[in-house]
């Protein structure tokens, strides 16, 4: 079994799409995937990337808030139940999260997060973390490992696969990801690229929505991070 470390920010809907594809092919090519955080209001340093609407600033700046305080219920969830719960906890999170109009979730967050501890069967109590910033250490030290294979301040996602040596990358991006055995040749492809110490960037412009579902316009600002 191969070890597969995904650095996510649960406000970006980028890795949530990436991360289903990562799901999809794990069964295929015996992958064993452990959830890193990556906290996008840390690296940038409680304000929003350049280039983000300025019409939707106050939005963007609640959304990563709630996504870090997520974060922390992730490392206590992870230091309480182990790896497989943060991963269940992460897919409960996504539609709930990104299925929703964010308006609604950033006023009321601390539900969303008790209804994902519910739904995972995890003790309630675990919601506490989310105020408690020591789990920022450990935050902060996934994030060092991301910039160290993905570049710094890196974007999410970013991907390390734990081969000797370990390898790295930021990405992949996609707007819909590709499933059954599209999604598996598309991972094949990406680690020959990957392994290539000589690869630098293969880029082309975005021309739909990070979601397979359609953001209203009032959202879409959340895409850029």
């Amino acid at each position: 079994m191969s070890g597969v470390s995904f650095f996510v920010d649960p406000s970006c809907p980028w890795a949530w799409v990436t991360s289903r594809w990562l799901v999809d092919v794990a069964p295929a090519r015996d992958l064993s995937i452990t959830w890193k955080s990556y906290c996008i209001e840390i690296r940038d340093e409680y304000d929003l990337a350049p280039g983000f609407p300025s019409e939707h600033r106050a939005l963007g700046l609640a959304a990563h808030e709630l996504s870090h305080r997520m974060l922390r219920v992730f490392e206590a969830v992870r230091a309480e139940a182990g790896e497989p719960a943060v991963g269940a906890l992460y897919t409960e999170w996504g539609p709930r999260y990104f299925g929703t109009d964010h308006s609604v979730l950033v006023a009321g967050g601390g539900s969303l997060i008790d209804d994902c501890l519910a739904a995972c069967g995890l003790d309630p109590s675990l919601v506490d973390a989310q105020h408690d910033d020591k789990w920022d250490a450990q935050i902060l030290e996934s994030m060092q490992i991301a910039y160290a294979f993905a570049g710094q301040k890196a974007q999410t996602p970013t991907i390390v696969v734990e081969s000797d040596p370990p390898y790295g990358f930021k990405g992949p991006v996609m707007c819909e990801a590709p499933t059954g055995e599209e999604a598996v040749r598309f991972w094949d492809a990406i680690q020959v690229i990957a392994e290539h110490q000589g690869f630098f960037e293969l880029m082309r412009p975005r021309k739909a929505s990070p979601m397979p579902w359609d953001l209203p316009r009032s959202r879409a600002g959340l895409g850029m991070i």
